[in-house]
């Protein structure tokens, strides 16, 4: 069971870097809006859903770790909770070995 969290924890943690990278190019082409479109950051390898989300929800969600933006309905239970729900999206908070995992892998962290 851990190694799955493990695994879970690793490919969110992917998703949150892609989204890293769509962030600084959506900042350098800003164009007078303040939302962006993200990948859900969900444990599912083959989700491809998109979230809208504000820079500004972004960036205070981003200051967390553990924390990663989800579509609704796409938590899994035995390694996260959701602990915000908002318009189009939530927010969950990992935790046990997928917490690790998160932080260890956490992109902007140095």
């Amino acid at each position: 069971m851990e190694e799955r969290e493990r695994r879970i924890g690793r490919n969110q943690t992917l998703f949150r870097e892609v989204n890293e990278r769509i962030e600084q190019v959506s900042g350098a082409l800003r164009t007078g809006t303040n939302m962006m479109t993200i990948l859900c950051e969900c444990g599912n390898q083959s989700c491809a859903e998109h979230i809208e989300v504000s820079s500004a929800d972004y960036e205070r969600i981003r200051a967390e770790p553990t924390l990663f933006l989800l579509r609704p309905g796409h938590a899994l239970p035995d390694v996260e909770e959701v602990v915000e729900h908002q318009d189009g999206y939530d927010i969950a908070r990992k935790n046990g070995p997928a917490a690790e995992v998160a932080e260890q892998l956490d992109p902007r962290d140095g």
